[in-house]
C-alpha cells in the first residue's frame, strides 16, 4: 500500500482540509489528563490541526512519504514523522489520545490487529482511542478479494468489518461505544460509503 499511498498524496484533491464531522462529535466527549495526542495516519494532518486547535500536543504519522514531507514544511509545532513500518517510534503511555481515522482497514485484519495492540501500548491509562472503519455494505471501494478497484486507490488492500467483528477487534479496550455512518458519492447515488466510527477507553 504505501507506493499506492504516496501516488494518492500527490493528487490535489486528496490533500482534505476538513474534519469529519463524526470525529468532531467524539473529541467533544472526552477531556484526557494527558494531553499528548497522536494522530495515527494523517494524511493531509486535516485531524492533527483539528488536535492542536484543542488544546493538545500533537503527533502526526503516516506511511507516505509524499504527505509528511509537504505537512513538515508547512508546520513546526507539529511533530510529523514518516513510519514506513510496524516498528513505531513512540513509548508506553506516551499519548492521551489518539486518532486513527480510516487506517486499519486498509491492512489484513492480523497486521491491523498487531497495529492495535501497539496503539493501545502507546496509550495512558485512562486515554482514548477515537477511530472509523470501513463498514460491511461499503461498495464505493469495489472490492475483489481485498483489492480496490478505485480510481485513486487501484490496487490498494482494504477490508471491511461486520460490528461483530468490530466488536472482537476492539476487545482489548475497557469502554467502547461504536457509531455508524452511511454516505453516497456525489452523482453516484447507487454506490454507498459506509463506515463504522468508534470511542475506545483504556
Amino acid at each position: 500500500m504505501k507506493n499506492v499511498w504516496d501516488e494518492h498524496y500527490e493528487r490535489p484533491k486528496s490533500k482534505l482540509a476538513f474534519p469529519d464531522e463524526n470525529l468532531v462529535r467524539l473529541l467533544s466527549r472526552i477531556k484526557p489528563t494527558n494531553r499528548n495526542a497522536l494522530d495515527f495516519g494523517c494524511g493531509s494532518g486535516r485531524h492533527s490541526y483539528l488536535l492542536q486547535n484543542e488544546g493538545f500536543q500533537v503527533t502526526g504519522c503516516d506511511t507516505a512519504k509524499t504527505t509528511i514531507d509537504q505537512l513538515q514544511k508547512e508546520s513546526s509545532s507539529i511533530r510529523f514523522l514518516h513510519t514506513p513500518d510496524t516498528n513505531l517510534p513512540f513509548l508506553p503511555n506516551e499519548f492521551g489520545l489518539i486518532v486513527s481515522w480510516g487506517v486499519f482497514h486498509y491492512n489484513k485484519r492480523e497486521e491491523a490487529k498487531k497495529l492495535l495492540s501497539s496503539l493501545y501500548n502507546f496509550l495512558d491509562t485512562g486515554g482514548f482511542l477515537l477511530g472509523s472503519i470501513r463498514a460491511e455494505g461499503d461498495t464505493h471501494l469495489g472490492l475483489t478479494k481485498g483489492k480496490m478497484n478505485l480510481q485513486d486507490l487501484s490496487g490498494g488492500y482494504a477490508e471491511t468489518y461486520s460490528i461483530e467483528a468490530l466488536k472482537e477487534f476492539l476487545s482489548i479496550f475497557s469502554n467502547v461505544s461504536i457509531g455508524y455512518s452511511e454516505r453516497t458519492p456525489l452523482g453516484k447515488l447507487e454506490e454507498r460509503i459506509c463506515h463504522w466510527f468508534f470511542l475506545a477507553g483504556k
